[in-house]
């Protein structure tokens, strides 16, 4: 069973919307309105991450699909929305989820919550494994000349960019936390 490695990136965002949540342990357990700010930001992630991984969604598509179709007759513009759009909601899932669970005093529904999020998105990741790690048209794929990740300097550089565009708005969030949490 092949499924869509666009459908690894929405889980990516509800476990780090329930990082967020955790990270903000302390000030979630205190206010109701403290776990709407983690959905917030989670959001900010969520959407963040949508765009950053544009790139691949319009470059490397096939591979984003996990050559499960020619994406060449897809309208990748209308679903490149639709696939931002639930990155977004699904971290605002997550945060607000682990967030609510931690406020209402349910520490280990929120862990576990928390904990199953990151197993259902491993799940997703080994049962794609390897279309994730080859690069290619699905052609390629299914010819078994699709080339490494590694043999693809574009993708490489990709990557590098997208992991700036993600670690700019974890390190604000996590810095905004830590202070406001200090400030206590």
């Amino acid at each position: 069973m092949i499924l869509a490695t666009v459908l690894i990136d929405p889980p990516t965002t509800l476990f780090v919307g329930g990082i967020v949540a955790l990270v903000s342990w302390k000030l979630v357990k205190a206010s109701l309105a403290e776990v709407w700010r983690v959905g917030v930001l989670s959001a900010v992630w969520g959407l963040a991450y949508g765009i950053g991984v544009g790139w691949w969604f319009f470059f490397r598509s096939d591979w984003m699909f996990a050559y499960t179709t020619d994406t060449s007759k897809l309208p990748l513009v209308p679903l490149y929305l639709l696939f931002v759009f639930c990155c977004t909601l699904w971290g605002v899932l997550g945060g607000l989820s682990v967030g609510l669970l931690v406020h209402l005093k349910k520490p280990a529904l929120a862990v576990t919550g928390f904990a199953s999020a990151i197993l259902g998105w491993a799940y997703l990741l080994f049962i794609t494994l390897d279309q994730y790690t080859h690069v290619g048209t699905r052609a390629e794929y299914l010819a078994g000349t699709a080339k490494a990740l590694s043999d693809d300097s574009n993708w490489l550089m990709a990557s590098n960019v997208v992991t700036v565009i993600c670690a700019i708005p974890s390190i604000a969030i996590l810095v905004l936390q830590i202070r406001r949490i200090r400030a206590l």
